[in-house]
């Protein structure tokens, strides 16, 4: 399939290799050619090169009407079969929130249900303009099915932990998920829920398995203040300074939260080449707190967005994640310029990526955003736009793969919204009865 996508403004990065990249737009075009983009220019060049076209080369051309064409946004850490209990257990802090309410009603779950509760969460991410998750939870194949199915882009998180079964049962899976993903739609990375869910023999499996496949590491970290403090009680070290001496990041990696940070850790994670997940939707619902973004990225840290589950959220929208993260970062230095705006972005659309190893600036994973809505009205200085004034509701399509799976309301590719409703409705009452009936 070729598509050429013309009348529309494509945003451009400039320092890329900056801890601060600035955006802007130009009026262009982009092509696409299966699974790949092929041509991305000004209106004048992309004029220049069909001149010289001697036969017919799109299958399709899609005028964007004037809208924002630009890469999709990498949600990297997120829980998506937790649909399923959002708005479920509200006011909690997270070890509570854990423990009283999530733990127990996930101890029911079945292969089927995660199916149903995962393809729920990829409409939303098609909606708000999501083009690849670094998914962690239960039950991983049923998860990559449903991704499979509805042509969303993932990773698998390794989410080891006292829970997921003895140790010889954990790395069993470890392995065995380990050599079946390795294709461009999807993924694994090595990984474990957090330091507080394991015990030392998991972490020094965990730590085995790092060294003998080279592999970055991922995980839960430093979330909360009393997870660091128990850590240091029991330890007499903080969590990611436990993992360094373990050897878990000895190839890299990242961490998802990095709320409760030391100048000590922040060297430490900067040396060993782990980058932070940021989470903050899910950090202020939680009151765990507000990410040091100014220090992570004078640190020199890479750094990326992720939604975390739609428990702890209630939402899978990055924009609103971008949001969040620009207005903590000013709130929690009392500084309006704490962190430029184009370092977040650039979090949101590549920084996440590049920590999870997920990377392909060719890859056609495009998303359409909405200009002509009364939220992005004036249009001359888009940064600040795209940060504080859109949402996931100005994206009017979502392509992956080379593939559009929305486009303005409309679910494309043959996903059956409907049916998809049914079957998490049906899964998630039958859930209900189990819990009913064990208590």
């Amino acid at each position: 399939m070729r598509t050429r996508f013309y009348h529309a403004y494509l945003l451009t990065e400039t320092d890329a290799c900056s801890v601060s990249p600035s955006y802007s737009m130009q009026e262009g075009e982009i092509w696409v050619d299966g699974e790949t983009i092929v041509f991305r220019g000004s209106a004048k060049e992309a004029a220049s090169k069909l001149r010289n076209e001697t036969s017919p080369r799109f299958d399709e051309e899609i005028d964007c009407g004037g809208d924002l064409l630009m890469p999709g946004m990498k949600n990297m850490h997120t829980h998506s079969p937790m649909t399923f209990l959002r708005s479920y257990a509200e006011g909690l802090p997270l070890d509570r929130w854990l423990n009283e309410a999530v733990f127990p009603m996930e101890a029911l779950l079945y292969p089927e249900a995660v199916e149903a509760f995962t393809k729920v969460a990829v409409l939303e991410y098609l909606r708000n303009g999501t083009t690849a998750i670094f998914d962690m939870y239960h039950f991983e194949d049923s998860v990559a099915k449903a991704c499979c199915e509805m042509g969303m882009r993932f990773l698998l998180c390794g989410n080891v932990n006292l829970y997921t079964g003895s140790l010889s049962d954990n790395e069993s899976r470890m392995r065995r998920l380990h050599k079946a993903y390795h294709t461009p739609m999807g993924g694994f990375r090595l990984g474990a829920h957090a330091q507080y869910t394991n015990d030392d023999a998991m972490l020094e499996m965990l730590a085995s398995l790092v060294s003998e496949w080279k592999a970055p590491f991922y995980t839960h970290m430093s979330e909360t203040k009393k997870e660091v403090e128990e850590c240091i009680a029991k330890y007499g070290k903080s969590p990611v300074e436990l993992f360094c001496d373990l050897g878990l990041f000895d190839h890299g990696g990242g961490i998802f939260h990095g709320v409760w940070l030391s100048d000590r850790d922040l060297a430490l994670l900067r040396e060993h080449g782990v980058g932070i997940v940021s989470n903050p939707g899910s950090n202020g619902k939680l009151s765990s707190g507000m990410a040091p973004y100014r220090r992570i990225l004078e640190a020199q840290i890479p750094l990326g967005l992720g939604t975390d589950g739609p428990a702890s959220n209630n939402a899978l929208d990055l924009f609103r994640e971008l949001y969040l993260a620009a207005v903590y970062a000013k709130l929690s230095e009392s500084d309006a310029c704490a962190v430029a705006d184009g370092a977040l972005l650039h979090a949101a659309i590549r920084g996440g990526a590049k920590i999870a190893k997920l990377e392909n600036e060719n890859a056609a994973d495009l998303i359409l955003v909405d200009l002509h809505a009364p939220n992005m009205y004036p249009r001359e200085n888009i940064l600040p736009q795209i940060l504080y004034s859109a949402s996931g509701a100005n994206v009017r399509m979502t392509m992956i793969n080379g593939k559009i799976l929305y486009m303005d309301g409309v679910y494309k590719n043959g996903i059956d919204k409907e049916q998809i409703y049914a079957d998490f409705e049906f899964h998630r009452k039958k859930i209900q009865e189990r819990r009913k009936q064990s208590k």
